[in-house]
């Protein structure tokens, strides 16, 4: 079995490994639909069994002291759990995984996993205006690059199958395999490629067939059949392009300037969280929770103009105070909610103004929720595959486009705010700014290019050994000690040539150990200092270490040790920039 393993671990440090990723796919898809069932049933059921009616979100019908009380304990609760963990293992959330994956290789840490699940929980149950979707991209990723490492798989696989497990989580929540894979390519990994969008298409398929298991095939909204009923409707939903654009930078820009501004104290912060969302849930108790029931409500038209307005903007202050302060739920969900209130209020408007041209409000609400969440991401193809997904309607596109466009520009050219996570990572100095160059060598692990045709040697070697070791024609000599660590490759051609001119030779042997020996580290030749790095490692990152060690060569090891024994060939400094130069190897 250890043999089989090792077996698969050389074959997945190779680039052509396609079969054996999508298998390791379908598996990330299982293990993080799994994980979202779990996530998704911990909250409904209590809310099930606790609120009456017909949605398990139904909190208007709590009284108002319970309303003022629930996200106010849950915040507390919240507070003393987030206050044992240290300051790295409270980040949860898209922004988090943007994190691990531009700086961290895509290695996320069981800690956080564990407090964006306890914490979303908690955050959903007691009412306070969250998300689930934000978690469950936290909680899916996770998964992925968690299994990738207990399976000790090169760096650039581990990344991979974080956007698989990103990509079954956006499909379980809202039943929507295509927008998964588009989430997991566009916010995520931020590109695609044909490597790439295979195993996260089997991951999202799978994470998609996992829930209609247990939840069946509708979608997470009730969609009535909507579509356009006038061209003379185009300046409405122009308005609407703007106006969401608008909501969705102000949204942004509370966010942001509320985190800036938040207090450093956990216990004030989560206090404040839940002063917050108890007030605001006594005088509209329609913000608490997610808020889906309200969104199925805009959805067929029953909520009245002023509510719509009075809805949207509470959901769009609360969530981005929240979120603001620190707060472990997500943003997807209630960027749902605003842009269907949002949406809806245009189109009673539109109704209103010109009731013989207007299409309905569910309409309207639709291209609300597919703008406000294209505008707050910058994702206007997640946007739109959500879209055509929940409503199963192709017409629909093309005003979808038209408000999905005009809401993001208006968003980041006229208000100039960017998008909402990589904002929230700009405030802690760091970025997702990534050049195609290095995205690429992201893409290839360290072994696939590496140099093989290799031999160890002491550095003090008899003739005899180096005479054997040349026999194989190797093309470089890895020099160690006598403690079988690595120190530098010389060129096998320049020691094949001082062997074959005897008089220089003898200048060079020298006792060692009761015998003459050629000090390796001494005669002249092509000589590079070599430092190390494990199998797992990428091209980038191999980058990064010879920076960081001074050398322009490194040993690739396998496992944990570091000794000539576990070396599986070695990378200079040329050939990762004749790679990306090239894009083929350079023997």
């Amino acid at each position: 079995m250890a043999s089989l393993i090792r077996h698969l671990r050389l074959q997945l440090a190779q680039n052509d490994t396609l079969a054996l990723l999508s298998i390791l796919a379908v598996l990330a898809g299982l293990l993080t639909g799994g994980t979202i069932l779990l996530f998704r049933l911990a909250i409904e059921v209590p809310l099930d069994s606790a609120l009456p009616g017909q949605h398990h979100e139904y909190f208007e019908s709590l009284p108002a002291w319970l309303r003022f009380l629930l996200p106010f304990s849950g915040s507390i609760v919240l507070a003393a759990l987030f206050y044992k963990l240290s300051a790295q293992s409270r980040v949860v959330g898209i922004s988090h995984v943007l994190e691990r994956l531009k700086h961290h290789q895509g290695h996320m840490p069981f800690k956080n996993f564990l407090a964006q699940f306890v914490g979303g929980i908690i955050c959903a149950i007691s009412g306070q205006s969250t998300g689930r979707e934000g978690p469950a991209v936290h909680l899916g990723a996770a998964t992925g690059s968690i299994m990738g490492r207990r399976f000790e798989l090169p760096s650039n696989h581990v990344q991979l199958l974080l956007a698989c497990g990103v990509a079954a989580a956006i499909s379980a929540s809202f039943n929507t395999p295509i927008a998964g894979v588009i989430f997991a390519m566009e916010v995520i990994l931020m590109g695609y490629s044909f490597v790439s969008l295979i195993p996260v298409i089997l991951a999202s398929v799978t994470g998609a067939l996992l829930t209609r298991v247990v939840y069946g095939s509708e979608p997470a909204f009730t969609v009535p059949a909507i579509q356009m009923t006038s061209l003379l409707e185009f300046p409405f939903l122009m308005l609407e392009g703007l106006f969401m654009g608008a909501l969705a930078a102000m949204f942004i820009w509370v966010c942001v300037n509320t985190a800036k501004k938040a207090p450093k104290n956990l216990w004030v912060r989560f206090l404040i969280i839940g002063l917050l969302n108890g007030l605001l849930a006594v005088m509209i108790p329609q913000i608490m929770g997610i808020g889906y029931d309200t969104v199925n409500l805009a959805l067929i038209g029953q909520i009245p103009l002023i509510a719509l307005f009075i809805f949207a903007l509470a959901k769009l202050l609360i969530t981005s105070l929240n979120l603001g302060l620190g707060q472990p739920g997500g943003a997807i969900g209630p960027m749902l909610f605003i842009g269907a209130c949002a949406g809806g209020l245009i189109g009673e408007l539109g109704n209103y103004l010109a009731p013989e041209h207007a299409s309905s409000t569910g309409f309207y609400a639709m291209l609300g929720m597919a703008a406000m969440m294209a505008a707050c991401l910058q994702a206007p193809l997640t946007a739109l595959m959500t879209l055509l997904e929940l409503t199963s309607n192709a017409s629909i596109l093309m005003p979808a486009m038209l408000v999905v466009v005009i809401a993001n520009l208006t968003a980041s050219e006229v208000f100039k705010q960017k998008a909402l996570f990589p904002r929230l990572l700009q405030l802690r100095g760091l970025t997702v700014d990534t050049s195609p160059v290095e995205q690429m060598l992201r893409q290839s692990s360290v072994h696939s290019i590496s140099e093989k045709n290799i031999k160890m040697v002491n550095k003090f070697a008899t003739i005899e050994n180096l005479e054997l070791l040349l026999k194989g024609n190797p093309k470089w000599l890895v020099i160690h000690d006598d403690n079988k660590q690595i120190l530098a490759i010389i060129s096998a051609v320049d020691v094949a040539s001082l062997m074959l001119d005897e008089e220089q030779l003898s200048n060079w042997l020298e006792p060692h150990q009761d015998s003459l020996a050629i000090n390796l580290m001494a005669i002249p030749a092509q000589r590079e200092q070599c430092g190390t790095i494990y199998m797992q490692a990428n091209l980038q990152e191999a980058l990064d270490c010879m920076s960081t060690q001074k050398v322009e060569c490194l040993s690739i090891h396998y496992g944990k040790s570091n000794s000539s024994t576990s070396v599986m060939g070695i990378i200079r400094h040329d050939k990762i920039h004749n790679h990306y130069r090239y894009q083929q190897n350079v023997s």
